[in-house]
């Protein structure tokens, strides 16, 4: 499936650690003493590795070199790249080992190491915390294929050329050589057992892992979950889950809740609208926004609303929401360690179930899809529903995904693609722990209820009102805390999950302050009609800068119909400056907006001019079907004290 989405100093001082149980163990060998005004050599032996300070200090980062080819028919090899980091409280043996694994496939997991000590810190009293790049990231020798690396969209022409470049080599980066790495890695740092945690992609690593190697896991999550065997090459659950998640996003929020008809049948009449007027936007492109939408809460909160203008021929929304999940959701021009898409295609390509025989060359392999296709739109035509299945498929391969393999390499017999697990694989009976998002559109409930049917004791949980991956950046604390319980108590509690407060949605688009919804007046208020519009469209303005720039961690860009902001970030929060920002075309729109994504907070000081002048305070929670915002100040003389749904 698709991503998307790197101390303080302390040295190790103990001899050696055992761990209690013997669910893990990391034997420590010391550096040796030095004379009198020699520098002691920091690094340290984690059983046969040896390991340096890094990331800060606090950290222990070594190799372990492995063959490129396991089966011996490729020379070479790959030093994996790895971070460690051991339990705080050296006073005690550690209580075992956690592995995380990053998504992707493509991200490395050591680039992640805030996000995994973050979500687990608690238990890192007493427990240690291992990544580990795979071959192909981040320092295990990340792929650079450097047309698809730098390619604006994915196309199936530059994935073409990537499995040429990489050869013989392009069957051995697969998660099944994956997974046994990590076994290498537990083995050489002499660790029997772990906890393991695994996002995205990582979830299924983390399920092929386990097949491989059932003695190496003590316990499970599997977050942003899909299933590792018993897929379709086709992912079924997509339309379902586009349909029923912006249905749901609209039905908890109010401003969308009201309207006539449901979000879905607004969605179909402007995709009827497009396939007549074939302008700059397509079906296909809104169903890339719509696919997107599990990685960006921005195309719950604008398409309903941009819809609706759009139909009534106002362009620009849409336009931007499109411009937007091209330029913020494909992955082209960031460095390969950082993200290989290169590693993305020849995993996929070695992992995932496909609509052809992969055993085919490329030529033969093309027309037995030719021929698929045809049947599939004979037979299934709403597979996609409301999109086509042409339509569907003409989004960046990446996210269309099916066609995605169709020129890749022949795999050796050696490393038959499509089996990240052997055949017949019984999974361990160890406590699995699967979570996913009610709004997630890229990896869906539905497969995960597939991984979790793949485990004997399994749990799975939905989060409402949640994306892609669940527990990572959990600023509300609900998903985080399931996992750490879990993890440290096998228990799972979810009633925290109904709870999560519903997203804001854009009310509606508008040209001119005659069309605002004006705010509600409070006691005290003088202003008029046509001035609690304003104030309603200068707080629509700053949500919408503040929103984009914080989901897109951008320092600057442009008002939907003018003007500029710039932002800048610390930790979680965001403060952007607005200058004459137009969310109308009538009225400007400057100062400043703060966000606390910690608190699910926002304010904002402004100051309006052109169609009406003044100044204005407000403040609101960025989240929850009731919340609402407070106005307070002046326009054209006239005191504003007033109240709209938070934006």
């Amino acid at each position: 499936m698709n991503s998307v989405r790197v101390h303080a100093s302390r040295f190790l001082t103990a001899l050696a650690i055992a761990v209690a149980g013997g669910c893990a163990a990391s034997h420590l060998q010391p550096p040796l003493a030095l004379g009198a005004g020699r520098i002691a050599d920091p690094s340290v032996h984690v059983g046969s590795i040896k390991m340096t300070p890094c990331l800060g200090g606090d950290y222990y980062c070594g190799t372990l070199r492995v063959a490129l080819d396991p089966a011996g028919q490729v020379p070479g090899s790959i030093d994996l790249a790895i971070a460690w980091l051991p339990h705080a409280n050296r006073s005690v043996r550690a209580a075992g080992t956690i592995v995380a694994v990053e998504g992707g496939p493509g991200y490395p997991s050591i680039g992640s190491h805030s996000l995994y000590r973050g979500l687990y810190a608690p238990l890192l009293q007493t427990r240690d915390l291992l990544l580990v790049d795979n071959r192909g990231t981040g320092s295990s020798d990340a792929i650079v294929c450097r047309p698809l690396q730098g390619a604006p969209v994915m196309r199936l022409s530059q994935v073409t050329q990537c499995g040429r470049e990489l050869g013989r080599t392009s069957d051995l980066y697969g998660t099944a050589i994956a997974a046994d790495d990590m076994a290498a890695v537990l083995a050489a740092m002499h660790i029997t057992k772990v906890d393991i945690y695994g996002d995205s992609y990582g979830s299924f690593f983390v399920q092929a892992f386990a097949g491989r190697h059932p003695d190496r896991v003590r316990s499970i999550v599997l977050d942003g979950a899909y299933q590792v065997i018993g897929g379709s090459p086709w992912y079924p659950s997509t339309a379902p889950t586009l349909r029923a998640a912006f249905t749901r996003a609209c039905s908890r929020s109010p401003v969308c809740s009201d309207l006539r008809g449901s979000s879905v049948e607004r969605i179909k009449s402007l995709l009827e609208e497009l396939r007549v007027d074939r302008d700059r936007v397509s079906p296909a492109d809104v169903a890339f926004v719509m696919d997107t939408a599990g990685l960006d809460p921005i195309a719950y909160r604008d398409l309903d609303a941009a819809a609706r203008a759009f139909l009534a021929n106002d362009r620009a929304p849409l336009e931007r929401l499109v411009s937007e999940a091209y330029a913020e959701e494909e992955g082209a021009g960031a460095k390969a360690r950082f993200y290989s898409q290169g590693l993305f295609a020849a995993a996929s390509c070695s992992d995932n179930p496909q609509a052809y025989d992969m055993r085919l060359p490329p030529p033969a392999r093309k027309r037995d899809w030719d021929a698929t296709l045809q049947r599939k739109r004979d037979d299934d035509p709403a597979l996609y529903a409301p999109f086509s299945i042409d339509e569907f498929l003409n989004i960046p391969i990446d996210y269309a995904y099916v066609p995605l393999c169709l020129t890749w390499p022949v795999a050796s017999k050696y490393h038959p693609a499509g089996e990240p697990v052997p055949p017949g694989t019984h999974f361990p009976r160890v406590p699995v722990l699967v979570l996913n998002g009610d709004l997630d559109t890229i990896t869906t409930p539905a497969e995960g209820e597939k991984a979790a049917q793949l485990f004997a004791h399994s749990t799975h949980v939905i989060v409402a009102n949640t994306g892609h991956v669940t527990a990572l950046d959990d600023f509300g604390g609900c998903a985080s805390s399931i996992v750490r319980r879990f993890t440290q108590s096998g228990e799972v509690s979810d009633a925290c999950t109904a709870r999560v407060p519903a997203l804001h949605l854009v009310p509606a688009f508008s040209r001119s302050l005659d069309d605002v919804e004006p705010a509600s007046p409070l006691p005290g208020n003088r202003a008029t009609p046509k001035q609690l519009r304003a104030a309603a469209a200068a707080l629509l303005a700053a949500a919408d800068v503040l929103s984009r720039s914080y989901q897109f961690h951008l320092s600057s860009g442009a008002g939907l119909r003018g003007g500029t902001y710039s932002a800048s970030f610390q930790n979680a929060a965001d403060r952007v400056m607005l200058s004459e920002v137009r969310w109308t075309n009538d009225l400007a729109v400057s100062g400043t907006a703060d966000l606390n994504a910690r608190t699910a907070s926002a304010q904002a000081a402004l100051k309006i001019t052109g169609a009406a002048i003044g100044a204005l305070h407000a403040a609101w929670s960025t989240t929850g079907s009731t919340a609402a915002a407070a106005i307070e100040g002046s326009i054209d003389g006239n005191r504003v004290r007033a109240s709209m749904p938070a934006p």
